[in-house]
């Protein structure tokens, strides 16, 4: 042959080489490829079977997946097989690699006997999905074998094997038989439910003490289609799909298979069944006989039979109306945010509210007027929040009963206007105990209680209870002059010659002349100037004196400036008419009866003069125009010119004095030096006494008081006069007091009496 000729076949073979090495290694990198050789199936793949067959003795399992997703059991049972047993069984064979070999061809006397794989343990078929692609090409294997021999040895940690027709042995570690060594219950479902929560559509509770119940999925919400047409408890339903989503049965928990058994553990005439409908199919289980806190249950469509924790028939048996919304309303809000419209409408009144942007609340009938907002937002609160106590009647029939039959208060909430009711709910009669009232939604059946606390008062209130509470206001810094009535005396106060806007000054003019404490005046004004009823009673009263108002326990008037209002057609002439003449107006605050007698902290009846409106104040307001106008501290001296001090007792009666050395002596009953700074203290304590009230502005019948034998008084000389304190009786808590600065009588709490005597007295006694 021809060297060149000889070039030319030298390439032919190594082309054809090549690609033999190329095919075999089936577009492996050649590192993987020759780790794949050492593989038992080199070319498989766990993805790429569909049906598994395991032959153990006389017991052969087949399972199956038609879809890729989910497998089932085919023989011995059809029951729905454990995807992750099923798995695990397929993975084991991907990496199943060679730690040995034994080639037929290669060994003496070779027989499959002495390998215990004439008649192997175990043989696993591994069925392909058809059009599988083998190496690349499709070809004619449809299923890998694998059968499993003997071990090599006792205690050795391997495995005779061999794979399809080829009668060569492999030998593999010996932890392949704990994966694929598997019987019936390693390989059955151990979930009793398997379903998406979110497409379930139905569920059906089926019980022999609580009768039937369906609930149905429409639009995301649950409702009560069976035996009553109802909203359902949504919250309630998803907690049942999730415990049945998330039931699992324990692998010795599964205790037959025998048709024969169902009437032994109670399951042909089941205690309890529940079927979750979904779109694709429906799956039931039935609850039987209970044994030891188990139940015995079984699926339909499968014939295992198995216990369950008899929580799960606590958790699930449930009656109807465990089953029903508890909540009245359902509409989403924040406060009133996104609420446009309210309508209250009865028999014989209508309500309208609606949203604005000026005003934010705007009653629009009966009249016009702005919505107390507050009222409003807390009211679309609490009908939101209503939860159903009772179920108290689902036959349509009885509604005059509880008083929803021809003129209920029909409440209506808008999210648009004009696009018709968010919700829409009607309000009948409270119950005897006035706890509970009766309501309906619109357009259902069923008649419910609710509780009343601050709602039902407020709903049947209606135009009362939502219109703005201010029922006074006038320019707080206009306020020129303030009379208050009360306790049978007249303090008139006005603003003092020199007052300006920016530096108020007030005087008291009577009953006596003096400064009027400004903090006082301000917090009565102020109070008065934007006063917010707690509650509106009545538009209008036959008699005021049913609430005291005839006969007032308190009144409060403020005459104020207001500038008059120009005519729009006049004409300015003159500079001078660029200041317009002012207009005194006076307005009167009304305190009546108590709303509850008996009680010290309660609201008052309450008007204000020339108007219909009665209302109701809180205790706190008539606690701020009962407070003294005028300053409740007795005395304002000078504490360095002090001379002496006269102190007289029942148990003992001292004198102090300065001596030329400017030091506090003791003069009576004994001449010495006073030690510490006690003549400091009793001064100290008498400039910042201040009392609790002014019983009467003069000294007038002093004795009525005690003040002509005084408990206790302490007098102190200055060179141009003396301060005297004077304790007379008590009175509860309290003393009766007078001052030389004032001459008013006043109560003064005894604690501060006490520390003044403990200061004086008490301690030289010692």
């Amino acid at each position: 042959m021809k060297f060149k000729t000889t070039i030319i076949l030298l390439i032919i073979a190594g082309i054809g080489a090549a690609y033999i090495f190329l095919y075999d290694k089936k577009q492996y990198r050649t590192d993987v490829w020759v780790q794949r050789q050492q593989m038992v199936l080199p070319d498989y793949k766990p993805g790429q079977i569909n049906k598994i067959e395991m032959k153990k003795g006389d017991t052969t399992i087949v399972l199956e997946s038609s879809d890729g997703a989910t497998w089932r059991m085919l023989e011995p049972l059809k029951l729905r097989a454990d995807k992750a047993e099923v798995e695990e069984i397929l993975s084991q064979f991907e990496f199943l690699r060679k730690i040995g070999s034994i080639e037929e061809s290669e060994t003496a006397n070779f027989s499959l006997k002495e390998y215990g794989l004439e008649t192997p343990s175990i043989v696993i078929n591994l069925w392909l999905k058809k059009g599988t692609m083998i190496g690349g090409t499709a070809g004619n294997v449809t299923k890998y074998v694998v059968n499993v021999g003997d071990k090599l040895a006792a205690g050795q940690d391997t495995v005779y094997i061999t794979a399809g027709d080829d009668n060569n042995v492999s030998v593999v570690n010996a932890k392949i038989l704990e994966k694929i060594d598997k019987d019936i219950n390693d390989l059955r479902s151990k979930w009793a439910f398997e379903f998406d929560k979110h497409s379930v559509e139905r569920v059906k509770i089926e019980s022999s003490v609580n009768g039937s119940v369906v609930c149905s999925k429409t639009e995301q919400l649950w409702w009560l289609t069976q035996p009553l047409s109802d909203r359902a408890d949504s919250e309630r339903i998803k907690d049942i799909l999730d415990e049945l989503k998330n039931l699992k049965i324990a692998k010795e928990d599964f205790v037959s298979d025998r048709e024969e058994d169902i009437i032994n553990y109670g399951l042909d005439k089941p205690v309890f069944t529940i079927s979750i409908g979904t779109t694709d199919d429906v799956q039931t289980i039935h609850l039987g006989h209970s044994l030891d806190e188990k139940i015995y249950a079984k699926l339909d469509g499968e014939s295992s039979i198995f216990f369950v924790h008899d929580i799960m028939l606590r958790d699930l048996d449930l009656e109807l109306n465990d089953l029903r919304d508890k909540q009245l309303l359902r509409f989403d809000a924040i406060g009133t945010y996104g609420i446009e419209k309210i309508d209250l409408k009865s028999a014989d009144t209508a309500l309208v509210m609606e949203k604005t942007e000026q005003y934010d609340w705007m009653i629009k009938s009966p009249k016009l007027i702005l919505a107390d907002r507050d009222t409003v937002r807390e009211f679309v609160e609490k009908i939101k929040d209503l939860q159903i106590q009772q179920y108290v009647d689902d036959s349509g029939t009885n509604y005059e009963k509880y008083g929803l039959a021809d003129s209920p208060l029909e409440v209506s909430v808008f999210r648009r206007i004009g696009e018709g009711e968010t919700v829409k709910f009607l309000i009948g009669n409270a119950d005897e105990n006035g706890g509970l009232c009766y309501v309906r939604r619109d357009g259902e059946d069923a008649v419910y209680s609710v509780p009343t606390e601050n709602f039902y008062d407020i709903a049947k209130a209606g135009y009362l209870a939502f219109r703005d509470k201010l029922v006074m206001e006038f320019p707080k810094e206009y306020a020129q002059k303030l009379v208050v009535n009360r306790d049978g005396n007249t303090i008139i106060c006005e603003q003092a010659e020199g007052s300006t806007m920016r530096m108020p000054k007030w005087n008291m003019i009577s009953p006596v002349k003096m400064p009027a404490e400004l903090d006082s005046i301000n917090q009565v004004v102020w109070n008065l100037s934007f006063l917010m009823a707690n509650k509106i009673v009545t538009l209008s009263a036959e008699n005021i004196g049913d609430y005291g108002l005839d006969n007032p326990l308190l009144s409060a008037s403020v005459t104020y400036e207001e500038y008059a209002a120009a005519h729009n057609n006049e004409v300015i002439s003159d500079k001078a008419d660029l200041v317009k003449p002012k207009e005194l107006i006076t307005k009167t605050l009304l305190i009546g009866n108590k709303i509850e007698p008996d009680k010290d902290k309660t609201n008052y009846y309450a008007k204000v003069d020339g108007q219909d409106i009665i209302f109701q104040v809180g205790w706190t307001d008539v606690r701020d125009y009962s407070i003294e106008l005028v300053t409740r501290t007795l005395f304002n001296f000078d504490s360095i010119n002090a001379k002496s001090i006269r102190i007289k007792h029942p148990e003992k009666n001292l004198f102090f004095q300065k001596n030329d050395e400017h030091m506090w002596q003791m003069v009576e009953p004994e001449i010495k030096l006073l030690s510490g700074n006690l003549a400091d203290r009793i001064i100290s304590s008498m400039k910042l006494l201040m009392a609790e009230s002014i019983v009467q502005y003069s000294n007038e019948n002093l004795s009525e008081y005690g003040f002509d034998n005084p408990q206790f008084s302490v007098t102190i000389s200055f060179d141009d006069g003396e301060a005297s304190l004077l304790v007379g009786k008590e009175a509860g808590n309290d003393y009766y007091v007078t001052g030389t600065d004032t001459n008013f009588v006043y109560l003064m709490n005894k604690n501060k009496i006490d520390e003044l005597i403990e200061a004086s007295v008490v301690r030289e006694i010692k």
